[in-house]
């Protein structure tokens, strides 16, 4: 979903990282990504 690991992805990247994750059953680990996701969203945002 990201080019490097290193790399802040852009909000789009965020973005399209929570649509795909919102497709899949939520189970403990894919609720705490969307979570990290959303709070990484905000501090894009923030900027």
């Amino acid at each position: 979903m990201v080019a490097s690991i290193d790399d802040i992805p852009s909000m789009e990247q965020t973005d399209a990282m929570l649509a795909e994750l919102r497709r899949l059953p939520r189970s403990v680990d894919t609720v705490k990504l969307i979570d990290d996701l959303l709070e990484l969203r905000s501090l894009l945002g923030a900027r």
